[in-house]
């Protein structure tokens, strides 16, 4: 988690029109990754959930914008092997992220809205079906963020992915 902390605030990063937000990353932070996915696969669902989501909710306590975003980023990343293990807290992950949506930092945004995003790929149709109510408006009152391209363009990608995943599958 500490590798993932090590990323740059650069404001005309969020001014840009360029998707890579791996810009302004430090060389600890794409190892940062590449080792969380290593360990969750190593240690499986039911070894790292437990421990992850007590330092995933220590890190959301306090006021730096950069464990939010470590967060986000540790989520999405064990949600991807451990979606069968984190089903079963599946409101909790998603009131987590979504309690994110409002987080004055653009890069938080962002993760979060990626971090949705992967919580509806992995635990999809489930996320879908049960949480809709609460992803999509979130997701609609987040598309105004026209300061920061980056954020704004990733939640129009996500807003039109969920709605046609919903009108799939409720129609």
């Amino acid at each position: 988690m500490k590798m993932l902390l090590d990323v740059e605030d650069d404001p005309g990063l969020h001014s840009a029109d360029s998707e890579d937000e791996d810009a302004n990353e430090s060389s600890n932070y794409s190892p940062g990754q590449e080792c969380l996915d290593r360990l969750v696969i190593s240690l499986g669902g039911n070894m790292i959930v437990p421990v992850a989501s007590e330092l995933l909710l220590a890190y959301l306590d306090v006021p730096e914008w950069q464990k939010h975003h470590a967060t986000l980023i540790a989520l999405a990343q064990i949600a991807k092997v451990c979606s069968k293990v984190m089903i079963k807290n599946l409101e909790q992950m998603v009131t987590m992220v979504l309690n994110t949506f409002p987080n004055p930092h653009p890069r938080v945004r962002w993760a979060a809205i990626n971090a949705i995003g992967q919580l509806s790929t992995d635990m999809g149709p489930d996320l879908q079906v049960q949480y809709h109510q609460r992803v999509l408006p979130a997701l609609a009152a987040s598309m105004d963020d026209f300061q920061n391209p980056q954020v704004y363009n990733f939640y129009v990608w996500i807003n039109l992915g969920s709605f046609f995943l919903i009108g799939k599958m409720l129609f």
